[in-house]
């Protein structure tokens, strides 16, 4: 089966959403942590342990890595490949995580390049705590607030009423026959090198399992397991702090390899997460507005609100309407649905009337309705394509569905 391009956006959009609850649901759980009674909560490391009270077992070294709640800050790059069948996929994630003040949405720091033979997607995102943006190599848009503030509400709150952001994976499940590899210096860390086997039918319902559950079309996966030669599992833990510092996996069938290679590096250093040095009135466009459009939809769902459209909610038009009628000037909007076959036509309509009216004409998503305020606000706009007038005197009146270029340029003329 070929990977389309709906696909490779879906696959960005689940893991860019997947990264980013993943941070944020790790802010919050540490968060929680902090606010434990002192018997509920796990020992602090001490700042000079003895030898004795650093060993660890090959078990307990592989539960460390699995174990984040120690990190406040890295830097990280992941590797996913893909091989076999006549198809190749690499995923390149990168970026950096520095945890906040407690409730606070941790600043994050995500670039995500996919790439196939049939075609690649990129894209990024940059959270600094109560604002976030949509990133593409140095330029960004904002997330809108409508869109962000209730994710920075859930964290606030403590996730005390919300679902958990994290992809539900536990890959502790999935190993055995843990054993020790010796030590390694890592990123100029000392670190203890443990492998182990992976059991395929678990790992791969886990996965499959996340990954819908985050949007991903996934295949079935139920015959996979049996066609699997190996699949292994290696793990870079800090000797002295028991924090990670690499993973790697490598899955081995009859149909190919699927490779993971994570790496952490300034593992509680300070992260250098900025804003976008160009930052873009609206929201992205083209490829990459459609991978913002379904991580925006991801993030609504994380902070429990309704999905919305980026476009109308970035959009400036209701200034420019506010702005005409405060002029006197007559304006028209269509309020539409891009999707729409009638509300396409419309759009021709508007043009038409444009160019045979001084009205100010706009066209708009139906999503941006609420932005307009009292200009359009006691018309009920319920159903697209829906044509409001606004007349010199700002009176409005609301004509719905198709309608001739005739037609509505003799309605605007007769708005006095």
């Amino acid at each position: 089966m070929a990977i389309s391009r709906p696909f490779l956006l879906a696959l960005l959009g689940a893991v860019l959403v997947g990264a980013t609850f993943f941070a944020v649901q790790n802010a919050r759980d540490t968060a929680a942590d902090d606010a434990a009674p002192t018997a509920q909560q796990a020992a602090p490391r001490q700042e000079s342990p003895t030898p004795a009270a650093q060993a660890l077992t090959p078990e307990q070294t592989l539960d460390a890595a699995f174990s984040l709640g120690g990190i406040d800050s890295t830097a990280f790059s992941a590797d996913l490949s893909f091989g076999g069948q006549g198809q190749s996929l690499s995923l390149d994630l990168s970026g950096a995580y520095e945890k906040g003040a407690p409730n606070d949405v941790p600043e994050v720091e995500l670039k995500l390049d996919v790439d196939t033979p049939r075609g690649d997607a990129s894209g990024g995102f940059v959270s600094l705590g109560d604002t976030a943006y949509f990133t593409q190599g140095d330029t960004g848009w904002q997330v809108p607030d409508e869109v962000w503030q209730p994710v920075v509400d859930a964290v606030a709150k403590g996730g005390t009423d919300q679902q958990p952001l994290a992809l539900p994976i536990n890959p502790q499940q999935w190993v055995r026959d843990v054993k020790s590899e010796g030590t390694e210096t890592i990123d100029g860390v000392e670190t203890t090198h443990v492998s182990a086997s992976i059991d395929p039918a678990r790992a791969l319902q886990d996965v499959a399992r996340a990954a819908r559950q985050s949007g991903t079309p996934v295949p079935d996966t139920s015959g996979a397991a049996r066609t699997m030669k190996s699949a292994k599992l290696n793990a870079w833990v800090g000797t002295d702090d028991h924090l990670l510092r690499r993973l790697s996996a490598a899955l081995v069938s009859a149909d190919g390899k699927i490779a993971v290679d994570v790496a952490l590096s300034d593992v509680n250093e300070p992260q250098d997460i900025a804003v976008p040095a160009t930052v873009r009135q609206g929201a992205p466009s083209g490829a990459f507005g459609e991978l913002a459009q379904g991580f925006a939809t991801g993030l609504a769902g994380a902070g429990r609100g309704e999905p919305v459209s980026l476009r109308a909610l970035s959009s400036r038009k209701p200034q420019q309407a506010a702005r005409a009628v405060k002029t006197g000037k007559k304006v028209v909007i269509l309020f539409r649905n891009p999707k729409g076959l009638d509300d396409r036509a419309m759009t021709r309509v508007m043009r038409n009337v444009a160019a045979r009216t001084k009205a100010v004409v706009l066209t708009d998503h139906v999503d941006a309705v609420e932005r307009y305020g009292k200009l359009v606000k006691d018309l009920g706009v319920s159903q697209t394509p829906s044509i409001v007038i606004i007349d010199r005197r700002g009176r409005a009146q609301l004509l719905e569905g198709y309608l001739d270029a005739d037609t509505l340029t003799q309605a605007v003329v007769d708005a006095r």
